[in-house]
């Protein structure tokens, strides 16, 4: 049977390579892949449409063997989203992947998934380095992909194709 990926889009401002490449990556390698966000349609920093198969709010996580949050500014918009906290929480808790890239690795800081453990993300505003900080994370800015248990994290668009190939390996076991 194929593995099952969900890739969670920003309803705006996505990463457009964030998703496009990942996704390619994944389907080349027989992942059947699904997509969900707060709306059914998101539109990337560059135009790129989504049709979103599912709202994040009817994610069940048994039907899934890994999450991947798509970074770009817009993923911000899930700081504070305690459904899809829980979400990510449920997959981590059951030892699933969970990747995250560019900005998307902030949400993962913010709901404490990383603390104590090291984390990377883009740092465009200089900002990264103190919010991980503030939040109990160890900020690894010039890393590429930094993985923790069954956490990765890439830090932004040139971390594409690794965090695609390091979350496929996950999968592999």
């Amino acid at each position: 049977m194929k593995k099952h990926i969900l890739m969670v889009l920003a309803t705006e401002k996505f990463r457009d390579i964030e998703y496009i490449v990942p996704r390619a990556f994944f389907e080349q390698n027989n992942l059947s892949v699904s997509t969900s966000s707060s709306t059914k349609v998101s539109t990337g920093r560059f135009g790129f449409k989504v049709h979103n198969d599912i709202l994040n709010t009817d994610i069940v996580e048994k039907q899934y063997d890994a999450l991947f949050l798509v970074g770009g500014a817009g993923s911000l918009q899930y700081l504070e989203d305690k459904q899809l906290k829980t979400v990510v929480e449920c997959f981590v808790d059951v030892g699933k992947p969970v990747a995250a890239i560019c900005a998307a690795p902030r949400n993962l800081v913010r709901w404490g998934l990383l603390a104590g453990k090291n984390v990377t993300a883009h740092n465009g505003d200089g900002t990264f380095p103190d919010f991980a900080i503030l939040h109990g994370a160890i900020p690894q800015v010039h890393e590429t992909v930094v993985i923790e248990g069954n956490i990765l994290t890439g830090n932004g668009p040139e971390a594409s194709e690794e965090l695609a190939l390091e979350l496929l390996r996950a999968l592999r076991g």
